[in-house]
């Protein structure tokens, strides 16, 4: 093709007329111009094509995992409002005769509210997209900023139970040990009711009367409220991205 173009510019050339020749070259300048600015579209096509294919598949994962963090998170909701329930019931006892309450029943209430586990958020994708640059793929500038935040917000609806955790640990199990029975009240956790029953009775009488007892309870069951609160925001955060996602997704995918 170049070759031929040629041929025709020394053509006109040889036979004098320039004024051709010079109406030639522009127009195969303007056409050369228009052939490059059309690879370029081509290109640029392509690239944008290859973005939405790459955005939708990160879409796609992206609401694999947000389905799966709020399924868990709505276990664990569940899980810490019943122990807020436990421990507001156990406070409603201190100071109080408290003879005609079922051992069993005081059992299960403070195995609620010792029975104290973290949610885990799975956030491979989000950390993956982060990592990887390929947030800059994602168009919606809303769900963009709510994924840069997203292990933030985690942090945020879950930072209470470590103290939970220590006011455990460090208080209520060593005031208890020997005076509450500890296998009876594991018998009332989750899967755990083939657990041998033991030889002896707890005893709630001090319990009730003891003043550092009534304050353990109040924390944990404050902490709590605390961490409902937060998980309920959390739990907001990933409503609104699973929104967002789902706007974002084509409906052939």
């Amino acid at each position: 093709m170049i070759k031929l173009f040629r041929n025709i510019r020394q053509n006109l050339l040889n036979e004098g007329k320039t004024t051709k020749y010079f109406k030639y070259a522009i127009g195969e300048i303007v056409l050369v111009v228009i052939g490059i600015l059309i690879a370029l579209q081509i290109n640029t096509w392509n690239e944008s094509r290859k973005q939405k294919i790459a955005e939708q598949e990160i879409l796609i994962s992206l609401k694999k995992d947000l389905e799966t963090n709020k399924t868990n998170l709505l276990f664990y909701i569940n899980k810490y409002e019943k122990q807020y329930e436990n421990g507001i019931y156990l406070l409603s006892l201190f100071a109080k005769n408290n003879d005609s309450i079922p051992t069993l029943t005081l059992d299960k209430a403070l195995g609620s509210i010792e029975e104290t586990s973290t949610f885990e958020a799975s956030d491979g994708i989000v950390n993956s997209i982060i990592a990887s640059g390929k947030i800059d793929i994602i168009q919606n500038k809303e769900l963009k900023s709510l994924i840069t935040s997203f292990n933030g917000t985690v942090i945020n609806a879950t930072q209470e139970v470590e103290n939970i955790i220590k006011l455990i640990h460090n208080r209520l199990w060593p005031s208890i040990d020997g005076k509450i029975n500890n296998a009876n009240r594991i018998r009332t956790y989750e899967g755990f009711s083939e657990f041998p029953k033991s030889s002896y009775t707890s005893d709630y009488t001090w319990f009730f009367k003891s003043k550092e007892m009534e304050d353990v309870v109040s924390n944990i069951t404050s902490w709590n409220k605390t961490t409902i609160i937060d998980m309920n925001k959390l739990l907001e955060t990933i409503d609104k991205m699973l929104s967002l996602v789902n706007q974002e997704i084509k409906v052939d995918q």
